[in-house]
């Protein structure tokens, strides 16, 4: 399924990959990737909103050469698993 939203990009930040111990004692490994925050005005409000990107997602070299507070609609998946639900922002909509 897929959703469109309106927002002003905030920043696209890279996170380095690397690992941690959980509370059970065991190696959680996690991959390099963007993080994006972008503000949304829903019901009056605003509210700061942010994405993982993966570091190959074509939509990186879109958002760098955006300024912040810049307008954007971003075009999202939408995968509903059974017990959660995820939302994946796959493009930069013009």
């Amino acid at each position: 399924m897929k959703c469109r939203g309106n927002f002003k990009i905030k920043s696209l930040t890279k996170k380095n990959g690397g690992e941690f111990k959980n509370d059970k004692g065991e190696i959680i490994k996690y991959k390099e990737s963007y993080s994006l925050k972008v503000d949304e005005q829903a019901d009056g409000n605003i509210y700061e909103r942010t994405f993982k990107i993966p570091v190959d997602s074509p939509l990186v070299a879109q958002l760098t050469n955006l300024k912040p507070y810049d307008d954007i609609v971003l075009e999202f998946d939408v995968n509903i698993y059974g017990s959660r639900t995820t939302i994946v922002p796959v493009a930069l909509v013009k």
